[in-house]
């Protein structure tokens, strides 16, 4: 992209509100107004840092990299204007900030004291760096806590950070020093040599000086000496009287506030040794928009986990914080989408599918962001950057060029999610509007499931119970008196966990067996992944816990928890605890208060009542999860994983009885239906687990049924139109 070209300035545009909802590719969607929208961008602006009132990500420096061909820095000097380069940056990576209040917590020689106070500010509620400076032949070294719009804040926060008794410590509890954009011109040169030469003079005498690259009064780009930075007018008084003495016969003048700069500094924050430092550069605050443009291959910015992006970033103040862009290409914005949505090996339709939906929400959002019109997250869609990018994915963009999703009221809000289930979701079940285009329909997921290992449901000696990955047990060949089997581990330190999948933060390790180790075997089944899950087992006090840090009170133990109403598609959209309906703004955010579950198409069942390839004493089977079914006509094919059964089987709802967690049997819930009486008794002691289907809100297209269309035979278009009702796919 040329960073020259104009950014096209976005016309009148539909601001869409939306509600994040964890594990959803895409945000829920109210009805929007169609009047006016924007149906075509040719770039986009993606934030990846800001501070605003749907999302917020906030960090007082970046650091960016350009690779072997360097990057250029300029600043846009009006909204939509061509972007005149300032600098042009050989080095590897620097370093951003915003020109605002910050407390110098130490100034030392020693670097190793100034890096351990740096690592202990990095831990506590602001941020900061460590700057390299030389003052009167000697080397320094500065260590800056956060980056505030004021100086009682930077005041404040500092005063908190002292409290600390390691920080006071490193501090030996000095008072640090206020610094702000406070600054004096020492004049302007026409080369950097000359402005060097007048900042050494400062220099020398101990005052400080920087250069600060900005236009002067005809547009030509000069390179200022600033002397000082100050969060006071005293503190600026006392800079001149210094800088007076250090050179008379230099005039010197308060730079203006509302003027645009960039002041060159040296960064020794990730330095080793403070000997290898990076150009620092702090922006003006108020309204300079700093652009970076990279000369060769994209920017990888360290604060957004090392992903490396096309396009230019944009350094500006939103909110009195440092805000992030990166400007780029609609169709190279899609090629991260594509690449950090789905894999290589997927069908080439079901990527074209994804690239349609992609763009007409992309498109969709208008000013969401006031200065973005996406994150680079699931809150709008996960744009990883060019590290996720694959040909394939790169080729359905290009193939769909243009190509949009639209009903008779205009653009939609093309919503999807990782799985739905076996059935997509109605929008009741999830945000409770109705949108024309949206409804529960038969969604072939079951594809995410194939190839995963079975894992062993086992019962350690203190009586416990766990999964352990198949792949480490063995048949010793011994069986218990019921008929059991006893399994040995087959090496040391293997991990049991609560459910049957692999997360160290959500689902970490309960034991570890050592080698050759004996357990009995109680059951067994699939990995949980985004068609089948299964999460727990809980206690009542884990529950209530759950329920609580929601902000749900409980009053007493936690009894009962009851499955009250689910909506057309078997989604749970109320639940009860103790007999109390528990109040949730929207049913989706059930799984929120839950803990995080993958989805809402659940059952709640006793703990240890699925015993894999047999049913169990209460009768229960894991179709009781998909038997739940109630939107479309009886004969509609659903999607069941029954017992011992290494695949989903397509059954008729007719077909289907549904188990209760008591046992009895109920017939199947009838289409429309919105009630299910499924009361679990979880009273001291006990233990019960939630088994579901599908991963995500489960709106719209499923991104694995789009691939088990696509490997039925669907092109792209079919599969768009069978998840959004009366749509066309058309070239904008």
């Amino acid at each position: 992209m040329n960073w020259r070209k104009k950014l096209l300035a976005p016309k009148t545009l539909t601001v869409i509100t939306t509600a994040a909802l964890i594990f959803g590719t895409f945000p829920i969607v109210e009805s929007p107004a169609h009047a006016a929208e924007v149906k075509h961008l040719d770039q986009i602006r993606v934030a990846l840092l800001i501070d605003s009132t749907k999302y917020k990500l906030v960090e007082p420096v970046v650091t960016l990299s350009g690779g072997t061909g360097g990057m250029e820095i300029g600043v846009r000097a009006a909204a939509n204007a061509v972007v005149k380069p300032w600098l042009s940056i050989v080095d590897t990576s620097i370093r951003m900030s915003i020109e605002q209040y910050s407390a110098m917590m130490l100034e030392t020689t020693d670097f190793t004291a100034a890096k351990a106070l740096y690592a202990k500010l990095a831990t506590m509620t602001a941020d900061g760096y460590v700057l390299s400076r030389v003052k009167q032949g000697k080397t320094v070294y500065q260590v800056y806590y956060g980056s505030f719009p004021t100086k009682e804040a930077a005041e404040g926060t500092a005063a908190q950070a002292l409290k600390d008794g390691t920080v006071a410590a490193l501090t030996k509890s000095i008072p640090p020093v206020l610094t702000g954009p406070l600054h004096l011109s020492a004049g302007s040169y026409a080369t950097e040599a000359a402005a060097q030469q007048q900042m050494s003079v400062y220099i020398q005498a101990g005052v400080q000086a920087e250069i600060a690259v900005q236009e002067d009064a005809t547009g030509t780009l000069a390179y200022s000496v600033f002397v000082g930075s100050e969060a006071t007018a005293a503190q600026l008084d006392a800079v001149k009287t210094a800088a007076l003495k250090a050179a008379p016969n230099v005039p010197l003048q308060a730079v203006n506030a509302k003027s645009s700069y960039i002041i060159a500094r040296s960064d020794v924050t990730a330095s080793s040794n403070g000997a290898a430092a990076i150009p620092h550069y702090a922006s003006a605050a108020g309204e300079q928009k700093t652009v970076v443009h990279p000369k060769s291959d994209g920017i990888t910015v360290k604060e957004r986990g090392d992903r490396r992006y096309r396009g230019d970033m944009e350094i500006s103040t939103y909110h009195d914080k440092l805000a992030l862009v990166n400007e780029v290409a609609m169709e190279s914005y899609l090629y991260g989408v594509l690449g950090s949505e789905l894999s290589a090996g997927w069908p080439v339709e079901a990527l074209k599918a994804q690239a349609v939906a992609a763009r007409t929400f992309a498109i969709k959002q208008g000013n969401k962001y006031e200065i973005a019109q996406v994150t680079d997250t699931t809150l709008d869609q996960a744009y990883y950057g060019i590290q996720k990018e694959f040909p394939a994915g790169n080729q359905a963009v290009d193939a769909t060029k243009d190509e949009v999703i639209s009903d008779k009221n205009g653009l939609i809000s093309p919503v999807f999610s990782s799985n739905a289930g076996g059935m997509t979701a109605d929008p009741s079940e999830v945000w409770g509007n109705p949108l024309a285009y949206l409804r529960s329909v038969p969604s072939p997921d079951e594809g995410a499931e194939q190839g995963k290992a079975i894992w062993y449901r086992i019962q350690l000696a203190d009586g416990r119970t766990g999964y352990v990955h198949s792949m480490y047990l063995k048949d010793s060949g011994q069986k218990s008196k019921e008929g059991a089997s006893y399994y040995t581990a087959t090496e040391k330190d293997v991990n049991v966990r609560l459910a049957p999948y692999v997360d160290n933060a959500a689902n970490p390790s309960i034991d570890q067996l050592s080698t050759n180790e004996k357990v009995l075997v109680i059951g067994q089944e699939k990995e949980s992944n985004a068609f089948s899950w299964t999460r727990g087992p809980y206690t009542a006090s884990d529950i209530k816990g759950k329920l609580t840090a929601a902000g749900i009170a409980i009053t007493g133990d936690l009894q009962t928890l009851e499955i009250s109403k689910r909506g057309p598609s078997g989604r749970v959209t109320e639940l009860k605890a103790n007999g109390t309906v528990v109040k949730v703004p929207y049913p989706d955010a059930l799984r929120t208060v839950l803990g995080g579950l993958p989805s809402t198409r659940f059952e709640i069942e006793p703990a240890g009542s699925y015993t894999g390839n047999t049913p169990n004493a209460a009768g229960l089977a894991i179709a009781g999860a998909a038997a739940t079914e109630t939107s479309g006509s009886a004969t509609e094919p659903i999607y069941v994983l029954s017992a011992g059964q290494s695949a989903p089987t397509a059954l008729k709802k007719s077909d289907l009885t549904a188990l209760g967690t008591a046992g009895s049997s109920k017939p199947s819930l009838a289409p429309g239906s919105s009630t299910s009486s499924s009361v679990v008794q979880i009273g001291s002691g006990k233990q019960f687990v939630f088994r579901g289907t599908g991963y995500g809100h489960g709106l719209g297209m499923s991104q694995w049924g789009a691939r088990g269309y696509a490997e039925l035979g669907y092109d792209y278009k079919k599969i768009l139109q069978s998840y959004y009702a009366g749509i066309t796919i058309t070239k904008e």
